[in-house]
Order: C-alpha cells, then structure tokens, then sequence
C-alpha cells in the first residue's frame, strides 16, 4: 500500500471514530490515539511507523506551540511567572523523590530507579494544551499557569535528556550543562534579531494581505522550530518562541485565527501517530507496579500541584484543575526510557513499566481534564478546606452593600460591549478572566472574580436578587445553573443568556430564561433591519461606527481577542 493509501485510511477512520466519539460525548483526541492503535503494528497492521507520519506529527507539535506563544502576551508571563516556576520545579523535585522511593521499594535497581523516577516528572504539553483548547480553558488563570510551568518541565526534560546522553557517551557534564544554555541563550537572540530587523518590517508591509500573512506566519515558525531542533533544543521550544515573539503584535493574532485550522488538522496526525508508535507487550508480570505508578501519576501528581499552588494563595479549584494537568507522562518520558534501554542503564521491563504507565496516565488524564469543573464539585467542601485566609486571586471588587440592577456573566467580546452601553447603571460583572477583570476595576466597573461553574458563588450572587441578570457564556450547563439559581431566589429576574445551538436555544427557554441569545438570529435581524427602507448611507455610516469603537476597544486593551 502505497502512502496516500495509507494516508486516506487514516483520515477515513479518525473520521469515523471521531463522529462516534462525539455522538458518545468522549474526547477526540481518545479517538484519535485509537485509530492509531487500531491501525497499527498491535491489532490490524496496516499502518506502520513512517517518516510522513512523523513529519505531520512535527508539524501539528510546532503549530501547536507557535499558537500558544502568540497567545501568551508578555503581561500575562509576568503575571503566571512566579507560581509557574515554582509549581514546575516543585512538582519536578517532589515527583523525582517519590517516584525513586517507589521505584527502590518495588525492587528497581538504583540507576534504573532514577532513569524511572525522572521519566515520571514529566507532562505532556501538547496534550495539556490539546485538551485546554477544546475546553477553551487557554485563557484561564489556571489554564496560563499549567502552560507555564509546563513549558518549564520542557527545559527541564531537555537538560535532563543531553545529561543521560552525555552519561550514555562520556562526554563531561559541566561541559554540555555549559554548551547547552549558550545555546539557550544563542536561541534567544536569534529569535529576537531577526524579529525586530527582518519579521516585524515584512508582516508590517504585506498586512493586508492575507495569504502572504498566513505563508509567513508559518515559515516563520518553521524556520525558529527547525533551529530550536537543530540546537537540540526540539521543534516545541522554538514554535514556543516564534510565536511569542509575535504575541505583542498586531497582526499576532491574525496569523493565529488563519492558522487553527491547520493546527487542528496536524496535531489530529500526532495523536493518530503516537496510536501507532505504541506498543502493549506483555505486562502481566508488571501488572502490580504499573498500577501504584499510574495511581501515583493520576493522583499524587495533581496533590503535589495543589497543595504547592494552595501555599502560594491561590483558590482552591485553580490549584485542582491546574493539579490535574500533570496526571499523566509524556512523550519525553519514553524517550528517556529508550535512551536508557540502548545504553543498558534499565531493563526492558522498566522500560515496558513506564510504556505501558503512559498509555494508562494519558487515557486517564484526558478525562480528569475535560471533566474537571465536574469532579471539582464533588469534593469541593473538602478541598476548601486548605485554602488560605488570604488569597492572591482575590480580585473582587464591590461595595457588599450596593443593590445591583444588572449582574453581568461573562465579559468577553459581546459582554464589553455591553459594559460599555450601560456602564452608569448599577452593573456587577462576573467574569474568570483575571487581566480583564482588572480592566474593569481600573475603568470603575464593579466586578467579581469568580468561575461560572463554582455553584457557590453563582448562589451567593443569585442572593443579592438583581433585576436583570445577562449571560454571555455559551456553556449549556453554565447557563442552567445561572438560570435555575437566579430565578430560584427571584422569579422577577429578567434572565438573558446566550447559546451556540437551536436545541440549547429551546432547552433554556423550558426551564425558565426569558430571552435566549442565538447569535445567528440577531445577526440575521440585524441585517434585515438595515435593509429596511435601503438607506445605504446610514448602513455605511453604522458599519463604519462599530468598525471605528472596536478597533478603539482593541487599541486601548479593553477587549480580549
């Protein structure tokens, strides 16, 4: 079978599995893991390791990446810097000990004991971040903060990788610890030399148009990926950079909205390839260590998290879901395994162990992740406990005497705009996002910083009995709490909230919300209202005032793209 063949299998079984995913409310990327299972050397066949494969996988990886880094703006580094680094290492340092204690009392030799507990420390960026995206928990405190220090795991798995391979081939460590961070360091001003004299004058000229946009963006992450690669640093690293480089830009984002659906596409062929890279030999011999590693992934890991964020002063459910992002290991793992294996420094057994913990840890994570909000509630009167008195994230800002007219959920594109029509009435405005949530406070918008799935804090909200409440979040169980909570306290409620779909369109207006927003709708009856009468000159002269008050909005970081 020759590659396009293959490739067309591929596609039509991710696609089909896909589909049944989705009617099944299961993750894609399950999905796509299985067809390459499927697919593969274990069960079918048909598929084996390839080049192409690779190749696509890489390039899914460096998309990934370069999108992250344009979204990650140099103020919110300096916002998630601290707790990052010292969640990343933390969790690195306690892992390890742990993980070796473990190791040793499950009889592993020393050096394969440390190779085992190392292999450990390590999550998987491209699936948290995967994960985060279909959430769309990106932009949340807690979802910046597990990009963070993930992306510090990284570093570290890269120094740990050159130290095992210069054990592996006598080369003197504090001669490779020295080589590598000049290397570091070379990245660093490769990257920003040739931002500031070649990238940033070309995108300034060829702005307007897109395709050139679109081909640049891409060469220029692949061009930074390769030298990251090339430095050994490996294509994350340098996507990474490529696009933060451009976060700051104005046409960062342009390049990021264009490029996503590509991104979608290629990382879909990594997941399919790691499917086919896996192997299941036999583990029964192994059964009992495999399953105190994957617990002590899947639950010791996001304690370890937790309780480090939970010192630090952060709320309770940003350290469980950001705890959560670190059940599982990654691919650095196994290839720390195979570096260890070709240099006889473990056994093929340790070596199946930590495979297999893998395959256990990133299925189960997945999970963990999605439903996150979910298992949070159930023992949310429990992990509240630990929370300190007093907490960094407390960015409440209201008077708990005032009587509001309006309680606003969700700030968020529509939500600002609202803000900004009815900014003289009394108006609380609810929202996770802690950089705008600042915004609102600095331009005298009473606000709360709060998740839209803490059920306590909806609840003690729906107390203050507002007459109107506005939802702009499209979530479907979001909004059913919001609207059951609301109008539990004060059927007078006026209850306006928004959905993606027809069918969450009819299910909210049951069980009680007077106005439901399906975006299409309006849209449909803004354009007819202007088509009214024809008056070409007032639809221009609309057009051109709401075109003028977003790029003014835009330019002066009152609304978040």
């Amino acid at each position: 079978m020759n590659f396009f063949a293959e490739f067309t299998l591929i596609i039509l079984v991710a696609a089909v599995l896909a589909f049944i995913s989705r009617f099944l409310r299961q993750p894609a990327i399950i999905a796509y893991v299985i067809t390459g299972i499927l697919l593969g050397p274990m069960f079918l066949g048909l598929i084996h390791e390839s080049d192409q494969l690779f190749l696509f996988s890489q390039i899914g990886v460096s998309l990934l990446l370069f999108i992250v880094g344009i979204s990650l703006n140099p103020k919110h580094l300096k916002e998630i810097g601290k707790v990052s680094l010292v969640t990343g290492l933390g969790q690195i340092v306690f892992t390890s000990i742990i993980g070796f204690i473990i190791s040793k009392y499950l009889s592993f030799g020393t050096l394969e004991s440390i190779y085992i507990s190392v292999a450990l420390t390590f999550s998987s960026t491209i699936i948290i971040v995967k994960l985060l995206t279909d959430k769309n928990d990106l932009d949340t405190l807690y979802g910046k903060i597990a990009v963070g220090f993930l992306l510090i795991q990284d570093f570290v798995a890269v120094l740990a990788l050159i130290f095992i391979s210069s054990l592996s081939n006598g080369t003197e460590l504090g001669y490779v610890l020295f080589l590598t961070l000049l290397k570091a360091l070379g990245l660093f001003l490769i990257v920003y030399v040739l931002y500031k004299l070649v990238i940033k004058p070309c995108f300034s000229s060829v702005s307007k148009n897109q395709e050139l946009l679109f081909l640049g963006g891409i060469a220029w992450c692949f061009l930074i990926a390769i030298i990251g690669w090339n430095l050994g640093f490996g294509v994350e690293i340098g996507a990474f950079l490529a696009g933060f480089a451009l976060s700051s830009s104005q046409f960062g984002l342009d390049i990021s909205s264009k490029i996503k659906p590509l991104r979608d596409f290629f990382i879909a062929m990594f997941f399919i390839n790691l499917g086919i890279t896996m192997v299941f030999s036999s583990f029964k011999a192994f059964l009992f260590p495999i399953i105190i590693f994957s617990v002590f992934i899947l639950i010791g890991n996001p304690l370890i998290v937790f309780f480090l964020m939970i010192v630090m002063g952060y709320r309770s459910r940003t350290s469980f879901l950001a705890g959560l992002t670190v059940a599982q290991i990654s691919e650095f793992s196994l290839i720390l395994m195979a570096i260890g294996l070709s240099a006889q420094h473990v056994s093929r057994d340790a070596s199946i162990v930590v495979t297999t913990v893998g395959i256990i840890t990133i299925t189960g994570s997945t999970y963990l992740i999605l439903y996150g909000d979910k298992i949070f509630n159930l023992f949310s009167r429990f992990l509240k406990i630990f929370e300190r008195k007093y907490l960094i994230e407390n960015l409440t800002h209201r008077d708990k005497k005032k009587k509001y007219d309006i309680i606003l959920f969700g700030c968020h594109r529509i939500g600002y705009n609202i803000v900004d029509k009815i900014k003289n009435k009394k108006i609380l405005v609810v929202d996770f996002n802690p950089e705008l949530v600042k915004r609102l406070n600095n331009i005298g918008v009473d606000t709360v910083y709060a998740d839209i799935n803490d059920i306590e804090i909806i609840e003690e909200l729906a107390k203050l009995k507002p007459k109107i409440l506005i939802s702009t979040i499209t979530e479907l169980d979001a909004n059913k709490i919001i609207v059951n909570a609301f109008k539990g306290e004060n059927r007078k409620c006026t209850v306006f909230v928004t959905v993606k779909n027809a069918m969450d369109y009819l299910e909210l207006y049951k069980i009680g919300a007077d106005f439901v927003n399906l975006p299409e709708i309006l849209a449909s009856d803004k354009i007819v209202a202007s088509l009214n009468g024809l008056n070409v000159k007032k639809i221009r002269k609309d057009g051109k005032e709401d075109y003028d008050r977003l790029v003014d909005q835009l330019r002066n970081g009152n609304m978040i793209y």
